[in-house]
């Protein structure tokens, strides 16, 4: 069976964690023909897989690039991947809560037919939302995050932190925006549930925990939600170790044609 060819940008914990996942088959049916980084040049990767910019990436081919980067690269390439006419999966949705970028890339989607693939990052229960917000049941969210202060402060701030410390309690549009390499989590329920503004986030650093822990209480007329994850954080304590495995999930749902693009 013919691989199909995946394109990445970002190249630190998840997108090395995405990488070596792919390179040793943990999924068939891929392989990544090139990947774009600012310091990929440091990186230890076979030098034809070393890409300098977004045009010797798209020079690759791919049939899907994934962007493992950052908010700011989201908003970059996303446009021009589009245009290509390339799959494109996402992780830093918080991108999402800028509402003007939202509105152009909704639009050019819709347009051009392309699609944006959205994976769980590192939550449970979003079939259980995107269901009932589907069907009109939706009528509250909830995400409380409680994450080690290195997390979420300068290195300074999280020593003297003695206490938990509630450092948003707000919406997730203002989560997003506010804390943009921390909420994702809180980007990915408001679009596939009550969008934004609805969704409610409190953001907590805590020295007491040693782990990222996410509490979703979503509520309607479908009934109640619950769920705590306790995550392990990856090699960057920022975000958690089902990041990546959940990218892995969403290819295999791609290939299966099971999963709904964005």
């Amino acid at each position: 069976m013919k691989k199909e060819s995946i394109g990445l940008i970002g190249f630190g914990a998840i997108g090395k964690d995405i990488y070596h996942k792919i390179s040793k088959n943990f999924i068939d049916g891929y392989k990544i023909t090139g990947i774009f980084s600012k310091d990929i040049n440091e990186s230890k990767i076979k030098q034809n897989l070393k890409c300098y910019s977004l045009t010797e990436l798209l020079k690759k081919k791919p049939n899907l690039i994934i962007e493992a980067a950052s908010v700011d690269a989201l908003k970059e390439y996303a446009e021009i991947i589009l245009k290509k006419r390339i799959d494109f999966l996402c992780l830093s949705v918080c991108g999402f809560a800028d509402k003007a970028f939202f509105n152009k890339i909704y639009n050019l989607k819709r347009k051009i037919k392309g699609r944006i693939y959205i994976p769980s990052g590192a939550i449970a229960g979003l079939d259980a939302i995107s269901a009932s917000a589907l069907s009109n049941e939706l009528q509250s969210v909830q995400l409380i995050q409680r994450k080690p202060p290195l997390a979420l402060l300068s290195k300074e701030k999280a020593r003297i932190l003695k206490k938990e410390k509630i450092l948003s309690n707000s919406t997730a549009r203002k989560a997003c925006l506010d804390f943009p390499r921390n909420s994702n989590i809180a980007g990915t329920l408001a679009i596939c549930g009550i969008g934004f503004d609805k969704t409610k986030v409190i953001i907590i650093a805590d020295p007491k925990v040693k782990k990222n822990i996410a509490q979703i209480k979503a509520s309607g007329k479908f009934g109640e939600l619950k769920i705590i994850l306790r995550n392990n954080p990856s090699n960057n304590p920022k975000t958690s170790r089902l990041t990546a495995m959940s990218v892995l999930e969403s290819l295999e749902k791609r290939k299966n044609s099971f999963l709904c693009p964005f």
